[in-house]
């Protein structure tokens, strides 16, 4: 049947050993989160019986699809319902031309990469989201604004790390900062108080190291940086810096 699902949907799906107990959506977060990757609703795929089940919400850009968000109720987990909701995702941006087909998962979750590889995905890239704390001495004045398309485009310095730090949806997520030195940059988006790194980028460990510095000086706020690849030049300099690993993710691809 045809249903879009809700914050509350995923928030209650989500649930267990490997994502905890608390809410990962608001209904402003969760529509955001929507707008900006380009998640149609409309072709969500949900099973239920007298209540949901699972459901399962994806994105298509031409012939390149990212999977997004797939869940399926604590207790009912294990009896095949996220392969048929996999399987049926998969299926569908196949038949809409998608000739590329991505998406990321906690390395936690050994089952769900387990039934991953039956149907033919493998880690393509191991992606770390990386935490500090605010810094004392930072300047806080940085300067927001909206950024275009073709801007963001003009000054990242490799393909897109996954499908959430695209040109596009960086674009998407005004209002922005930009913190830059030379061959490096940073774009930060504020969430209340704390401060979240849409992208970054950095040409080598030096310039990586000095960009790191800037935003220590720009940004007194928490800050947080999205699936960046375990092996660039700015987890290295992160990792130097005492930044903290909150997450380990693989990055999945049909090969």
């Amino acid at each position: 049947m045809s249903y879009r699902p809700t914050h509350a949907d995923f928030n209650a799906l989500f649930r267990g050993k490997v994502y905890g107990n608390y809410d990962i959506f608001t209904a402003r977060s969760y529509a955001d989160f929507v707008r900006r990757n380009d998640v149609d609703l409309e072709r969500a795929i949900s099973l239920f019986d007298e209540q949901l089940i699972g459901t399962i919400v994806f994105a298509q850009r031409s012939e390149r699809a990212w999977l997004s968000l797939m869940g399926v109720r604590p207790e009912l987990r294990g009896q095949g319902y996220g392969k048929r909701l996999f399987g049926a995702a998969v299926d569908a941006v196949i038949a809409a031309g998608a000739r590329s087909i991505e998406f990321e998962v906690v390395q936690r979750n050994a089952a769900a990469i387990a039934m991953y590889r039956g149907f033919g995905f493998t880690p393509v890239d191991e992606l770390f989201v990386w935490s500090r704390k605010a810094q004392r001495g930072g300047s806080s004045d940085l300067r927001f604004g909206r950024m275009s398309e073709s801007r963001i485009r003009s000054l990242v310095h490799a393909p897109p790390t996954c499908w959430q730090r695209d040109p596009v949806a960086i674009a998407r997520a005004t209002p922005l900062a930009l913190i830059q030195v030379e061959g490096a940059y940073a774009f930060l988006r504020m969430r209340g108080e704390n401060g979240v790194l849409v992208d970054a980028g950095a040409r080598d460990i030096a310039t990586a190291h000095a960009l790191v510095a800037e935003m220590d000086r720009q940004a007194a706020c928490d800050l947080t940086l999205l699936n960046e690849p375990a092996s660039s030049p700015l987890s290295a300099a992160m990792r130097e810096a005492g930044w903290r690993i909150a997450e380990r993710q693989h990055r999945m691809m049909r090969t």
